[in-house]
């Protein structure tokens, strides 16, 4: 398994939601080569992702911002 690029905390908008911020709530499956998190709505913790390291990392869909 690749090691994980992405802490838990970590911040994140959509590109074209960006006044939507997700935050990494946990590590994704260990079961598949390529590692995912799952992500909380910061503004309502019922809505959850799971999206992979790649997607996350793409700036075409995400983009990390600043801790508070």
């Amino acid at each position: 398994m690749k090691k994980r690029r992405i802490d838990l905390g970590a911040r994140f908008v959509k590109v074209d939601e960006p006044r939507m911020v997700w935050v990494v709530a946990a590590n994704g499956s260990e079961r598949t080569p390529v590692p995912h998190y799952v992500l909380v709505r910061e503004d309502s913790q019922n809505r959850r992702r799971t999206l992979s390291e790649a997607v996350l990392l793409d700036r075409n869909f995400y983009r990390q911002i600043a801790e508070h």
